[in-house]
């Protein structure tokens, strides 16, 4: 079988879409050696997929520049590069069985190939307050056309094919949700001396809460601060992440939160390792995967009632409504005050964490390559 995918997330900072594109396709590669694979970088096809850059600088000036320039302008932009893209990849798919669009919406694939589209959330659609307005427009111009391109579709969650269901209820394609996975190799509990190393190169305290993201929203960061705000002074709180953050709302809070900036992958997975609970209350999910990296460490983990992110965390975290500032405070001293419950939920969190893994996800993917290889996808 010969699959092309677009491996255009991966020219970026590592996020949580080129993640589930490295792991998937590492692991497919593997279960699959007799599956002819190419990558599509926007231009040509590769062999291997393309690395992501091992530092942010450039593409955080990048970022900066775009949230600078008119909304419109943007999208003009942006618009002309995809048009350019979609072009080229026309003509590069010829001869492929399948094509995997991971990133935003599908390509049109040359006539013969099958499509299919993994959809990680709708946030675009629920929240579009909470994106760039240029991004809103070129997902108006682009989406839902591109839905009726889609042979088959995947996400990352039950709550994700619900959503898909609720808003495009005319859609023909079958929706098989395909839960995403954790690599053990690197989320794993690390040992007091790491974590303690990396503690003092960073400035951190010794007993922290956690926070890995973006500074959109909807991942809540404000809801975080404003928890802990009338807790003892000594609970504080590490943020982690590539983009800029949402400021604390007075000095006296800021004194209390921890920016860590961009991290490599053994680095949070330390950072994991070391905190008294990772704290994720976030308003809308497609998955969730710092969730389970977390557990995958052995942190406890406080999230959200909302969207996916039940799924993910199961009976092992503690579950708030994103909107209750008082219960998410609660929950965060709770944890930070007792170590027998810290201990409980540690153990349940690496529990919780087996039940996923990507050999399980790349089995799930490659058995819709195969049905939709067969002719049957609608």
């Amino acid at each position: 079988m010969k699959i092309l995918v677009n491996a255009i997330p991966l020219l970026n900072i590592s996020t949580g879409i080129g993640r589930y594109l490295k792991e998937l396709y590492t692991e497919i590669a593997r279960v699959h050696p007799e599956f002819e694979i190419k990558f599509f970088d926007g231009t040509r096809l590769l062999e291997q997929m393309p690395t992501p850059p091992s530092e942010n600088s450039s593409w955080s000036l990048l970022v900066k520049v775009a949230w600078a320039v008119p909304p419109k302008l943007t999208y003009f932009a942006r618009t002309i590069l995809h048009q350019r893209r979609a072009k080229r990849f026309l003509q590069l798919s010829k001869g492929f069985d399948i094509y995997h669009e991971a990133g935003f919406f599908p390509f049109p694939a040359a006539p013969g190939v099958k499509t299919l589209f993994t959809i990680h959330d709708l946030s675009w659609r629920v929240y579009p307050e909470h994106h760039p307005r240029e991004r809103i427009l070129f997902f108006k111009k682009y989406f839902d056309f591109s839905l009726e391109l889609a042979d088959g579709i995947v996400t990352p969650s039950r709550f994700t094919k619900t959503e898909i269901n609720r808003l495009y209820p005319y859609l023909r394609a079958e929706i098989k949700p395909t839960l995403l996975g954790v690599d053990q190799q690197i989320f794993h509990p690390r040992p007091d001396t790491e974590v303690n190393a990396l503690r003092l190169k960073l400035g951190l305290p010794e007993k922290y809460l956690l926070f890995v993201g973006t500074s959109d929203p909807r991942k809540n960061i404000s809801g975080i601060i404003q928890a802990i705000a009338p807790l003892p002074d000594e609970i504080k709180l590490v943020c982690t992440g590539w983009s800029g953050w949402e400021k604390a709302v007075n000095q006296e809070i800021e004194k209390r939160v921890c920016y860590t900036g961009y991290l490599s992958d053994q680095e949070l997975a330390t950072l994991y390792s070391g905190a008294r609970a990772f704290v994720y209350p976030s308003f809308y999910e497609g998955f969730g995967l710092p969730v389970l990296e977390a557990m995958a460490c052995g942190c406890p983990v406080i999230t959200s009632t909302l969207s996916s992110l039940p799924e993910v965390a199961g009976n092992a975290g503690i579950l708030c409504d994103p909107h209750d500032i008082q219960q998410l405070a609660d929950a965060i001293q709770s944890i930070y005050e007792s170590d027998e419950r810290y201990q409980q939920m540690s153990k349940a969190s690496r529990q919780r964490a087996g039940h996923f893994s990507w050999e399980k996800c790349a089995w799930e993917t490659s058995r819709a390559f195969t049905h939709l290889s067969s002719g049957s996808s609608h």
